[in-house]
């Protein structure tokens, strides 16, 4: 399994390869959402608050065994990706080679720049599929376990990846609906996903 973060997103020209510092790569949110599901994989008792610390770790062989355990298809979303970032790479270079707008100069230093970036965008086509597929599971644990809310500390993580489980849940056959409430606890600021 190749899961490794790369970095921002690429901004390929004639020109040179530079980068978007706002389009961070989706390998940073891996950690939280596999700490989010692993918090919600257990018994629950009814009216019963869970708590679970979570932690800073870097995403290493542990999280990758977790990807596996919570993620049964990881293997076959990766291969997808490689083939999604493959047919981009590909329709990018042919229309590079087809540009009427470009010289022969420009043409050869595009398709060189998409080419030493190759990896890059592959490896960032992957990260993006497992974290999409990682916010699946998640959505899936939370309606199985009909959690109605869901809190952590307000940090950027979590308020992204709290983001894109809405997102989720609005996109599910059957939606549900969601708020995000910021809240003052203890002189702490949290963040609450309330499932209605």
């Amino acid at each position: 399994m190749q899961i490794e973060y790369v970095g921002p997103k690429t901004l390929i020209s004639t020109h040179g390869i530079y980068f978007d510092n706002n389009k961070e790569d989706k390998f940073i949110y891996l950690n939280c959402i596999l700490q989010l599901i692993q918090a919600i994989d257990h018994e629950y008792i009814d009216d019963k608050v869970h708590t679970y610390t979570t932690d800073n770790r870097k995403l290493c062989d542990e999280a990758i065994n977790a990807i596996k355990q919570y993620c049964p298809n990881a293997e076959a979303v990766i291969a997808q990706a490689k083939e999604s970032a493959d047919t981009y790479i590909d329709e990018e270079l042919r229309r590079g080679r087809d540009s009427i707008m470009l010289n022969d100069e420009e043409i050869r230093v595009l398709i060189n720049n998409i080419m030493l970036m190759r990896h890059y965008i592959i490896q960032r086509h992957i990260n993006k599929s497992i974290y999409y597929y990682a916010v699946e599971k998640f959505v899936e644990h939370l309606r199985h376990a009909r959690i109605d809310y869901i809190s952590a500390p307000v940090h950027e993580t979590f308020l992204h990846v709290f983001r894109t489980v809405q997102r989720s849940l609005l996109q599910q056959r059957s939606p549900l609906d969601s708020q995000l409430i910021f809240y003052k606890k203890d002189r702490n600021l949290f963040l609450k996903l309330d499932i209605m």
